[in-house]
Formats: structure tokens, C-alpha cells, sequence
């Protein structure tokens, strides 16, 4: 874990998620967000998609298309701390 921190509510919950999404085996911080889509036949456009509702969902929040393409290129960890600050900052 970084700096010794323990594990967050949401880097927890993208783990989950992530399991549900994917085929990915024991997924954790270090895992990259883009196995939420086929790695195969990525898509074109991230909007739209059951991987991003599910986030969008899970964490009430609607990252638009360029976030989404931001957080793609994330691991969990980076997301988690992405997402929380969204949360973060809606909650001010």
C-alpha cells in the first residue's frame, strides 16, 4: 500500500467492481483501470459504457468522456484518489 496507508472504502470498492467487469485475477492497487474494457477490442468512445455507468453509479459521480479517458490510463490507487477528490470536491 502506498506510504503505509491503509486500504480506502473506494480503492476497496474498485477492486470489486473491477472483479464484477472483468476477468482480471485478484486485482489490487497496482492494476490498471483499462481492464474495466476489453483489451482487445478497447472502445472507441468510454462514454456510455456498462464499465463507466457501473463507476459512475457506485460512487454517484458522471465522469464525462475526458475523464474517463483520464482514469483509463490509471492503476486502482490513481483512480481512487482521482475519484475521491471528485467526491470530495461535490460534497463542498
Amino acid at each position: 500500500m502506498k506510504d503505509g496507508a491503509k486500504m480506502s472504502d473506494i480503492l476497496k470498492r474498485l477492486i470489486i467492481l473491477l472483479e464484477k467487469h472483468s476477468n482480471t485475477r485478484k486485482p489490487n492497487e497496482d492494476t490498471e483501470m483499462c481492464l474495466f474494457w476489453s483489451t482487445n477490442n478497447p472502445p472507441d468512445i468510454l462514454e456510455g459504457t456498462s464499465s463507466l455507468k457501473a463507476i459512475n453509479k457506485e460512487f454517484g459521480i458522471e465522469l464525462n468522456e475526458d475523464e474517463a479517458v483520464e482514469i483509463y490510463d490509471m492503476n486502482l490507487y490513481e483512480a481512487s484518489e482521482f475519484i475521491r477528490k471528485l467526491t470530495t470536491d461535490t460534497k463542498s
